[in-house]
Order: C-alpha cells, then sequence, then structure tokens
C-alpha cells in the first residue's frame, strides 16, 4: 500500500545519508595531501609556475570519483523511498469508500536509477559538482599564493600552507587543499592577526577556531607580542582543518538532500510516464523546515502548491521544481544545504475515474 512519506522519515534518511558522502570528500582530500610533495609545490614556486600547482597536486575529477558515488547511492535510496508513496494501479470497484488494487495489477511502483533521465541528471549533477570543486581549488592556490607573498613568507612556507604540514601522526593537516576560496581567505586573515598584536582579539570571532589555543592567544595578548611562527602555523593549520570539516558537512547536506529531492520528483516522473499516474492529479506543495536556520524566502513560499512538472516561484523570481533544483537558474543562495521537503497530493478520486475508462 502507498505510504506518505514524513518529514521525519525524509531527516533519518538523510542523516544516514550524509555521512558517506562527507567521508567521501574529506578521504579525496586526504588522497591529495597524502600523495602531495612540498619540495614539487616549493619548486614550482621558485621557478614563477604556480599556476601548476593544481594539475601538479593531481586535483581533477577521478580523485573526486567517490564523491560522484556517494551521491548516486544518496539518489537512489532517495528514489526507492518515495517510490513507496506512489499507489499501485487503482481497481474499478469500490470497497467500503476506498480504492483498492485489483488482482492482476502489480502492486508497487519500482523506481528506476538506470532510466535515462535519472542518469542524466546524476551524471551531469556529479560533473557540475566536481568540476565546481577542482575549479576552486585553483582560486584558493591563488589567494594563498598573493597572501604569502603579501606578508613576505617564502616559498618553503607558502607550500606548506597549501598542503599541509607533516604532524605527528604522519598526516599532512592543515592546509588549503579542500577550502573554498572563502575559507582560504580565513586562513590568510586569521594568520595576519596572530602575527600582529593589535589585531589579535579579531581572532576570537572565528566560531571554527580551536579553543584550545585561546589561553595561548589571550597570553600573547596581554604581553603585546605576537606569536612565533611555529605557534601561528600549528594554530591556523587547526583552524583550516575545521574548515574542511565544514566544507565537508556542506557538501554532504547540499548533495544528499538535493539528490534525494531530484529522485523523489524522478519517481513520481517514472509513474506519470508509465501510466500509473496523471500529471494532471499530482499537485506538489511547498514545505519550508520552519525552524531559525530556514530562510526567509523559503519560508514564504510554505505551502505554495503546483501541479507536477510546474515550479515553485521563490520571492526574488527564481524558478525550482524541488527543494535544491538548479535546473532552472536558481543560484547558491535557494539551493546551498536546503532543508525544506516538497510534498506531492495525489486526487485519488481522479485517479480512480481515469482508471475506469
Amino acid at each position: 500500500m502507498a505510504k506518505r512519506l514524513s518529514r521525519r522519515e525524509w531527516e533519518q534518511l538523510a542523516m544516514r545519508l550524509e555521512p558517506e558522502v562527507r567521508e567521501a570528500f574529506l578521504r579525496a582530500v586526504s588522497s591529495i595531501r597524502g600523495d602531495a610533495s612540498a619540495r614539487m609545490v616549493e619548486e614550482l614556486l621558485r621557478s614563477g609556475r604556480g599556476e601548476l600547482i593544481t594539475e601538479a597536486l593531481g586535483i581533477n575529477a577521478a580523485r573526486f570519483s567517490s564523491v560522484a558515488e556517494a551521491i548516486r547511492a544518496a539518489y537512489l535510496q532517495g528514489g526507492l523511498l518515495s517510490a513507496l508513496e506512489i499507489p499501485p494501479l487503482l481497481s474499478q470497484a469500490p470497497l467500503g469508500g476506498l480504492w483498492r488494487p485489483s488482482r492482476g495489477y502489480r502492486v508497487a511502483f519500482n523506481f528506476d536509477i538506470t532510466n535515462p533521465q535519472a542518469e542524466s541528471w546524476l551524471r551531469e549533477r556529479s560533473s557540475q559538482l566536481v568540476t565546481r570543486i577542482v575549479s576552486e581549488q585553483r582560486e584558493t592556490i591563488r589567494i594563498t599564493l598573493a597572501e604569502g607573498m603579501a606578508a613576505g613568507r617564502n616559498p618553503r612556507q607558502t607550500a606548506l600552507d597549501i598542503v599541509g604540514r607533516v604532524g605527528e601522526t604522519g598526516r599532512r593537516s592543515g592546509g588549503v587543499v579542500g577550502l573554498t576560496p572563502q575559507q582560504a581567505q580565513f586562513v590568510a586573515n586569521a594568520r595576519g592577526e596572530l602575527a600582529d598584536p593589535e589585531r589579535m582579539a579579531r581572532y576570537f570571532s572565528r566560531e571554527r577556531r580551536d579553543k584550545r589555543f585561546d589561553a595561548t592567544v589571550r597570553k600573547a595578548m596581554r604581553e603585546g607580542r605576537p606569536l612565533s611562527p611555529a605557534q601561528i602555523d600549528k594554530i591556523t593549520g587547526r583552524y583550516a582543518d575545521r574548515l574542511l570539516q565544514l566544507r565537508g558537512e556542506a557538501i554532504a547536506r547540499t548533495e544528499t538532500l538535493t539528490g534525494m529531492s531530484a529522485a523523489r520528483e524522478e519517481a513520481y516522473r517514472q509513474a506519470i510516464e508509465a501510466g500509473d499516474l496523471d500529471p494532471r492529479n499530482v499537485i506538489g506543495t511547498w514545505g519550508a523546515t520552519g525552524d531559525s536556520k530556514t530562510r526567509d524566502s523559503h519560508a514564504a513560499m510554505d505551502g505554495q502548491e503546483r501541479p507536477f512538472g510546474q515550479p515553485f516561484v521563490t520571492p526574488s523570481g527564481a524558478l525550482m521544481r524541488y527543494p535544491g533544483d538548479t535546473e532552472l537558474g536558481a543560484g547558491v543562495e535557494e539551493t546551498i544545504q536546503c532543508r525544506c521537503m516538497k510534498r506531492y497530493r495525489i486526487n485519488y478520486a481522479a485517479e480512480a475515474q481515469r482508471v475506469q475508462r
């Protein structure tokens, strides 16, 4: 029997799937760091070939293929769960006021991830994500190079700022690889603050800082001196690692929820394509999460209804067929980490009449 998907079930599925997407991204970054040669990056900097660093580090689509696979898994699970909402073909006779499946009809709708349209969505979404990540790394490295030059850091120091430093575990950490350009700027700004007693207090406004170092920073402030280069490297390295975790969480939440929503839309599209539903009998309603993190624009859309195939419209005029949808031009301000949920309502009476004809 068809079962309406609740928000609780939706959120529980997302919570189960997000960690794999996040860990796939972090493993890819760890792999790049693990294979990185600080000496090679240093030599490129000394020879004035900094634009080659991204390629030299092996930051490419292949490195992030596991992220694409994790997104595919989230898409599949979202589609399979959503297919349970779709009723089997209805019988021609009412029983107790309800329309029930009759013998000979299939008892459930099957979501097909190999459907050409489903495959196309996955291919395009994964390609866009990986392309964006690689492109961001070029800009992240450019920012780090520019900030290092402005601060008078030598090529060796800048190379380590990029790829990270080898710690007691034998692994590299603290580099800017994997960060967004904005996050790389945050790290550079924090480095400047810790080196300047007059600006050091600003460091405490950084929510992702490692507070275990706060006492060290406060002592330097009281004494009116900058931290040592080694202290700054350690503190900013830990700050960069925490920003990387934040980046992984943002990617996981955005891609998991968008993939699940896209698969849900695809499940209904496949049911319509198979003749199990008439699109005129399927109504979508925008359901905002309704907490303090909900965008004002999405809260304003709560309850907005659209027939299947027609997009929702945000107060700014952006069009989305489902939460997270970017295919109609909606920007990141409407889609990143969106936790809204589209509800589907089927006009069972109209469907029953359709089957009788």
